[in-house]
């Protein structure tokens, strides 16, 4: 079954399929001395920032759907630029995320339980203080300071990992600076919202065994249109922005937040490159005309870089091992996805 539809303006295409696997990572073709633009997006890639000369780039997708590109010098400064597309844009979730890695990598010696706490800042031809950023002292050794900055740019993510083995936080913040304000921004088209950093949630939610649901065709194919949708409608801004606070528990690779608070669904942040898992309550036709849910069904579905897939329900909402668990259980599925593409490329 192939259906193609419009949601405000990006064509999205519809196939019951098994969930695609990442296509292998490709060198894109770039000479050492001319800088490469985004198409996407109109961010440009200099060959030389701040000191510091620009490596491969590397897409991870096949549609520069998640690019990076590795900045270096002599005097051991390593930096990465990270620019991908996710359904979820928002600059405090993936700084949290961003930071949650850091804490566990073994070889910085940080403290996990110690979250540090993002900084707005405001990226070159931003109206407003966007994005965030944080910098970190390491206790490793040959190491001293490592940092990250996350900035929208019109419904996509660029984030910038810097690490530096003798510039002490203060120098490396300096360094980060000036790396950022070097790189080439494209302007606004739809100013950005100022950034807060992600808080703990006021409570944390209690689960019971939730049961796998069957689910009826139809409604699979309704709350996989429903909720692209209403994803686009957050970032044209046509919709309330949502506010994520994060869920108690320990610092592990996948967080959970909750969208403004609520008990009745979460996302779970796969990593710390926009993949994500969405609980919330199902739609059914007998309950769209009205805008109400079912109040019976969990639906799941995996965000990924240009693809939304609709995974099985459950009978209430189940704890975030479970969702993973059965998210990711090597088992055959079928499943609607959601593809965005470009305007006239349907």
């Amino acid at each position: 079954m192939r259906v193609i539809t419009k949601s405000l303006g990006a064509a999205l295409l519809l196939a019951v399929a098994p969930v695609e696997a990442q296509p292998k990572p490709r060198i894109l073709e770039v000479p050492a001395t001319a800088s490469w633009q985004h198409a996407a997006t109109g961010m440009i890639l200099p060959p030389s920032a701040a000191g510091l000369r620009r490596g491969s780039v590397v897409d991870r997708t096949a549609a520069e759907r998640d690019v990076s590109a590795d900045y270096g010098g002599e005097d051991g400064l390593t930096t990465s630029v990270y620019l991908f597309q996710t359904p979820l844009p928002d600059p405090a979730l993936w700084t949290d995320r961003a930071l949650a890695a850091i804490l566990l990598r073994p070889d910085f010696g940080l403290d996990p339980g110690a979250m540090p706490t993002a900084v707005p800042f405001r990226r070159p031809g931003a109206s407003a203080a966007s994005g965030l950023r944080a910098t970190l002292p390491i206790a490793a050794p040959g190491l001293t300071s490592t940092a990250v900055a996350v900035v929208p740019l019109q419904g996509w993510l660029l984030k910038v990992r810097m690490t530096s083995g003798r510039l002490d936080r203060a120098a490396l913040d300096a360094r980060l600076t000036a790396f950022i304000e070097a790189l080439r921004w494209p302007g606004e088209s739809t100013p950005a919202r100022a950034a807060a950093p992600v808080a703990p949630c006021p409570d944390s939610l209690a689960f019971r065994k939730a049961k796998v649901v069957r689910d009826d065709t139809a409604d699979v194919l309704l709350n996989a249109i429903t909720g692209s949708i209403e994803l686009d409608e957050v970032e044209a801004g046509k919709a309330e922005p949502v506010v994520y606070c994060r869920e108690a528990g320990p610092l592990r690779a996948y967080g959970v937040y909750r969208p403004n608070g609520r008990r009745d669904s979460y996302v779970i942040a796969i990593g710390d490159a926009g993949r994500a898992l969405r609980l919330a309550p199902a739609l059914t036709l007998d309950l769209f005309a009205s805008g109400g849910s079912s109040g019976r069904r969990v639906a799941m579905t995996l965000l990924e870089h240009d693809r939304t897939s609709v995974l099985p329900s459950f009978n209430r909402l189940p704890s975030p091992d479970q969702a993973m668990a059965v998210a990711f259980s090597g088992q055959p599925r079928e499943t609607i996805s959601v593809t965005t593409a470009p305007p006239g490329k349907e």
